[in-house]
């Protein structure tokens, strides 16, 4: 008798039902626009615009240095990403080469990969939990959560999508190794090693995989086969370890090319123990997040997340939360594994991004599309077995009646959320505006507020933005930089001048763009000779900052020093062969040398 076709079989029509309703949740963010680390890494960044530079990937010219990358000036230096992340970088090179800078088709990619991750998670959890119900409830609760919306809206976080993908991919291939014999079990066992492998230079949260799969052996396979840890050691875990060894020999060989001499890579509130307390606090909003997701926002660095003491309010609370979490998980590993599985996964697959390794950022949720499927996958669980609960006072019937009532009306409040939160993701306006809103005291929001709206021409309401953001933190050399642009492009060349210095005196040795700008404000006023000064600060700083090679050569040009002024811009050409306006200048000097 012959089997059906696929595309009648209920696996396929289980398939479609989930990619609609992705799509129809995630459809208005199809036509978003381009936003925050967008521009750096992709629509200012030359390096994805030529297959030409891809063979550079897999060499030191891929990183990008944060010197660049302060003040969105790539100039084609790198990737425009400070950490290892090829296949994120490649998927950018493939969107150019078919979208060119439409930000349609970047998201399209997005939601795309957001659909078959979700029906990864269909394949996963029935390959676990051994019930498709369950399954589809899990990949419907994770297609639609609004926990998700940042990783899915915002093109340069895709990071997190391409992760997962190849994360579960891998998982997948493990779970199928005690189905296989001979040579399919190597096949499936060499399979999840490259997902794994792929995963890793995709983000480093992947990190976490080999735990769960020693998590996934502890709860779902049978002893006999795992036999005892050294065995397992030897025969199931070594090619994940050898992977882990190999991706940490090559992150930390590409680190060495980056100067992260910008970023503020230390503990919260100064040392271990108080960023121990304050990571506990933020794994609670977490779960906050996850289970009423109605206040998830982008998050900046907030002063207020900061826990000082064991005994304060915060601290206790989240400890008490936490405590009786992991309590409830192992009191109940035996009779509910599924359950302590989904806890245990959402822990551990946060380890990365708990700042044991001091991060830039301490809370975004975006972290939280791994540790997620946890979460879902607890609920899909909790949700399925009320139907099987017997009440005196009421039918089973009815139980399951209401429980339908209650998934469907879950799954729209959370559609409605994600919905209603894309729109934020709209533009950097509405981005930075609504940030604004939530942060009112932050100098991070009203300055990125009035980096938008100085390089949307709209000089007078970026100066109220920059004066608000000094207000509130009178010591970021940065605010003091946008305000001195805004003067300077309202021609108020004396105003701007004495802004840069005084962001110069906050910041010295890190703000190359300030002492470019300064150059700039000097030449203006023809006072070239004191420009060329500023300049040379700028290419001490960053010796690839190649706007004020162009900058400093056109200074020497003006002198009538051609001989500098080549000498300079063939240095500019040599960090960038490409760069067609040193090209043009050095065409002018040697007509004017002919002459």
């Amino acid at each position: 008798m012959k089997s059906a076709p696929f595309y009648k079989n209920n696996t396929f029509r289980v398939l479609v039902l989930i990619g609609i309703v992705t799509l129809i949740v995630y459809f208005n963010s199809l036509f978003n626009m381009f936003v925050m680390d967008d521009f750096s890494v992709i629509v200012q960044n030359d390096f994805v615009k030529t297959w030409k530079n891809f063979p550079a990937i897999f060499t030191k010219a891929y990183m990008t240095s944060p010197l660049q990358l302060a003040y969105l000036e790539i100039f084609n230096i790198g990737s425009g990403e400070i950490t290892y992340r090829p296949l994120v970088t490649a998927s950018y090179f493939l969107d150019y080469a078919i979208w060119k800078l439409n930000p349609f088709g970047y998201h399209l990619t997005n939601i795309f990969l957001h659909v078959l991750n979700v029906m990864l998670i269909y394949f996963f959890i029935s390959l676990i939990a051994k019930n498709k119900k369950i399954a589809l409830l899990a990949s419907l609760l994770f297609a639609v959560h609004p926990v998700n919306v940042e990783a899915v809206n915002c093109i340069s976080f895709r990071e997190d999508l391409l992760t997962f993908l190849f994360f579960i991919l891998s998982f997948i291939f493990y779970i199928k190794l005690d189905c296989c014999n001979g040579i399919k079990r190597f096949y499936c066992y060499l399979g999840s090693i490259i997902f794994y492998l792929f995963a890793l230079f995709s983000k480093e949260m992947a990190i976490t995989l080999p735990f769960l799969l020693i998590l996934y052996d502890y709860f779902f396979v049978s002893k006999d086969k795992t036999k005892n840890i050294f065995y397992s050691l030897k025969t199931r875990y070594a090619g994940y370890i050898l992977a882990t060894l190999l991706y940490l020999c090559i992150w930390v060989l590409f680190k060495r090319y980056v100067n992260t001499s910008l970023i503020d890579f230390s503990y919260q509130g100064g040392n271990f123990y108080t960023n121990i307390l304050t990571m506990l606090r933020v794994i609670t909003i977490y779960i906050g997040w996850l289970f009423v997701p109605i206040n998830i926002h982008h998050a900046l660095p907030d002063p207020q997340l900061i826990v000082r003491s064991v005994l304060s309010l915060e601290s206790i609370f989240s400890l008490a939360i936490l405590m009786t979490i992991f309590f409830i998980a192992i009191k109940i590993h035996n009779r509910l594994k599924e359950i302590s599985f989904g806890i245990f996964w959402f822990f551990i697959a946060l380890l990365p991004i708990c700042n044991i390794i001091p991060i830039a950022n301490i809370i975004a949720s975006r972290y939280l599309y791994i540790p997620a499927v946890g979460y879902c996958f607890i609920l899909a669980i909790i949700l399925s077995k009320l139907t099987q609960v017997n009440f005196s006072f009421i039918s089973r019937d009815t139980v399951r009646r209401v429980t339908i009532e209650i998934v469907i009306l879950l799954l729209l409040f959370y559609s409605m959320v994600t919905v209603i939160k894309s729109v934020a993701w709209k533009n950097n306006l509405a981005l930075w505006q609504e940030l604004v809103e939530r942060y009112p005291k932050n100098s991070d929001a009203h300055r990125s507020l009035g980096n938008f709206f100085r390089e949307s021409g709209i000089l007078d309401k970026a100066i109220n933005e920059y004066k608000i953001a000094l207000r509130l933190n009178s010591h970021i050399a940065a605010n003091y930089n946008g305000l001195g642009i805004c003067y300077y492009y309202k021609g108020d060349i004396n105003k701007a001048i004495k802004i840069f210095k005084k962001a110069l005196i906050l910041s010295p040795n890190l703000l190359t763009e300030v002492y470019n700008n300064l150059g700039s404000m000097l030449a203006y006023k023809g006072l070239h000779k004191e420009a060329v000064f500023y300049y040379k600060q700028a290419i001490m700083v960053d010796s690839k900052y190649i706007l004020s090679y162009k900058n400093l050569g056109s200074a020497y040009a003006k002198m009538k020093d051609w001989d500098e002024a080549r000498k300079i811009l063939q240095k500019g050409l040599l960090i960038n062969p490409e760069d067609k306006d040193i090209k043009t200048k050095l065409e002018q000097l040697t007509l004017i040398a002919q002459h």
